[in-house]
């Protein structure tokens, strides 16, 4: 059976060295990513963020999916023409372009695509929508989405009810309860997007291409979920059977585009 090359995309942080360069990039990933995919039957490739669209481009050619993981700030809202709101965190401008344009290639390529947490924002602004740059701030009687004590606790949890679309196909009508840690979330939805799942307060959960394979995007952490029995964890390993068997298909489909030019 064919184990599909599933690429993830890395945070990208800043370490300071006693000698120069004294500041460096620094990729990384949480484990958690990496377990999962292998364990639903994929081969996980860990993406740095590059300066070169050509670059990002680059790896859509060699991948049988994508993984937008989440990450720890803020997409410039100047990109989506806004200006920044007080309680909106700072950009990390490199890595947002590179996802941005990997995002973008992936989609016109028909490539499956799961975004989470900070990946649906990617997915959502890639492809022409806006962002709420503070919940808290811009949503009344909005639900705590983020720890109040991010030292004490990674997540907060709260119900999403899943809505007629692809993502209740692979997991099943109703409420669910999921892991939540983040204070943006999809506004305006981009060309092709429509909403598959809200929480109680309105919030937008998920949203997913309505004429792609499959593109799906998930504020929460189901990768978390499934690694470590958060929550509804064997719903979170549904979420990531379906990108594998998608993957697999693409895989599949693209070996028999290559065998025909040749």
């Amino acid at each position: 059976m064919i184990r599909p090359r599933i690429g993830i995309t890395c945070d990208l942080t800043k370490r300071n060295y006693p000698e120069d360069p004294k500041e460096r990039d620094r990729h990384s990933l949480m484990g958690a990513y990496v377990h999962v995919i292998q364990k639903a039957g994929g081969i996980p490739f860990l993406l740095p963020s590059m300066d070169d669209e050509k670059d990002a481009l680059a790896f859509i050619e060699i991948l049988d999916a994508l993984v937008i993981s989440g990450g720890g700030h803020d997409i410039d809202p100047e990109i989506y023409g806004e200006r920044p709101i007080p309680e909106c965190s700072l950009p990390n401008r490199k890595r947002a372009d590179f996802e941005l344009s990997i995002c973008r290639g992936a989609l016109s390529r028909d490539l499956p695509v799961l975004g989470i947490c900070g990946g649906v924002q990617v997915l959502n602004v890639a492809a022409g929508g806006t962002l709420v740059q503070d919940i808290a701030a811009q949503v009344e009687g909005s639900l705590v989405h983020i720890p109040e004590d991010a030292e004490k606790e990674t997540y907060t949890f709260h119900p999403v009810e899943v809505l007629p679309s692809k993502l209740e196909a692979t997991i099943g009508p109703g409420e669910y309860t999921v892991n939540s840690h983040h204070h943006q979330s999809v506004k305006d939805l981009g060309s092709g997007m429509r909403i598959a799942a809200r929480s109680p307060d309105g919030v937008i959960e998920a949203i997913e291409c309505t004429s792609c394979r499959f593109v799906l995007g998930v504020q929460w952490h189901p990768e978390s979920m499934a690694a470590y029995e958060y929550g509804d964890s064997h719903t979170s390993e549904h979420i990531f059977a379906r990108l594998i068997d998608e993957a697999r298909e693409f895989a599949m489909d693209a070996g028999t585009r290559r065998f025909e030019m040749a």
